[in-house]
């Protein structure tokens, strides 16, 4: 019995201190640092780019309308083939390329423009060929300055690599000079048609990437040859741009 009012005693008494002291002191704990606000980055494709490409080309001139007609009857007549191709302008050229890429989860839509810096020639085949060759001439066929301005869409297989398709417009310099018993004659024309091509392109790092592409353009009826001539124009291109 006295022990219970021993312990009762000593309960009450600290109790009381605790009550007079401020009560029990109530654990200090640390505030966590406030967490800083989550600013969204563009995806890593969108973005301008400025590069360039070696490419090797190679072109046609083509008899068209009547004039492939005749060159048709003709060798049939005489049991031969003359065909249609009269020229075959080729050459490895180099062109400067600039242009911007929105990125959309997988999907990369882009803008872009190029001009190439070189010429790709060659001189005439065919039965014109043959004729100037025969009267001791020789002839010269240059495509030139050559501009096309794009759009392409592409797809994102993984983080860095892009399949693409692009469509474009297409201006160019035509020119044809012969010489023949010492006259020379030239003449020239803005050929201008669709550009159609297909593509890869992988990024090696934040800012580099090097591509691959092949492009046709068809220029269409060379103007002033009442239709009897038509040009085109393949390219295959190796290339590296700058992204920022």
């Amino acid at each position: 019995m006295f022990d219970k009012v021993m312990i009762s005693a000593v309960v009450i008494g600290l109790s009381t201190s605790m009550a007079f002291a401020g009560g029990p002191i109530a654990p200090v704990l640390d505030a966590e640092p406030a967490a800083a606000p989550v600013v969204a980055s563009a995806p890593a494709w969108t973005g301008g780019y400025i590069g360039g490409n070696v490419n090797f080309g190679k072109g046609k001139l083509k008899a068209a309308g009547d004039l492939a007609d005749l060159l048709s009857e003709i060798g049939e007549d005489n049991g031969v083939s003359l065909g249609r191709t009269q020229a075959k302008p080729d050459g490895v050229s180099g062109a400067l390329r600039a242009g911007y890429d929105w990125q959309m989860g997988k999907g990369v839509l882009g803008l872009g423009a190029e001009y190439n810096i070189g010429t790709y020639k060659s001189g005439l085949d065919g039965i014109f060929g043959e004729a100037l060759e025969f009267e001791g001439g020789d002839a010269e066929v240059r495509i030139k300055n050559t501009a096309t301005i794009f759009a392409r869409a592409g797809y994102l297989f993984n983080d860095n690599l892009l399949a693409y398709g692009l469509v474009g417009y297409t201006r160019a310099k035509g020119e044809v000079s012969a010489t023949i018993d010492g006259f020379s004659e030239s003449g020239s024309d803005t050929l201008k048609g669709t550009t159609f091509g297909v593509g890869a392109e992988y990024k090696v790092n934040a800012n580099w990437s090097a591509y691959a592409e092949y492009a046709y353009t068809d220029f269409g009826d060379i103007s002033g040859t009442d239709g009897n001539f038509e040009a085109e124009l393949s390219q295959v291109k190796l290339g590296a741009n700058y992204r920022f």
